[in-house]
């Protein structure tokens, strides 16, 4: 048998940074576990979606317009998908 180095479970606790709300710290050189917490963070934080948005300028009219449309669409889901 070789000798193998006991292997710790990273715990998303070990990858956050104190003081930063977006923040991972790579451990153990696992950097797809630390772009996974990363992306997660980015997402629930609602950053990007901001980003999108802000990127052009959309009229008060279109804003609301969208609004009653996915409120439409989504109130439709629910009648028919509900069961």
């Amino acid at each position: 048998m070789q000798n193998k180095k006991p292997y710790k479970k990273v715990k998303r606790e070990d990858m956050d940074i104190p003081g930063c709300a977006t923040g991972v710290k790579v451990v153990n050189g696992n950097i797809e576990l630390a772009l996974k917490v990363f992306k997660r963070k980015l997402k629930e934080s609602g950053k990007l979606e901001e980003l999108k948005e802000r990127k052009e300028y959309t009229k008060p009219t279109t804003k609301r317009r969208k609004q009653k449309k996915d409120a439409i669409r989504a109130e439709w889901r629910r009648r028919n998908f509900e069961q």
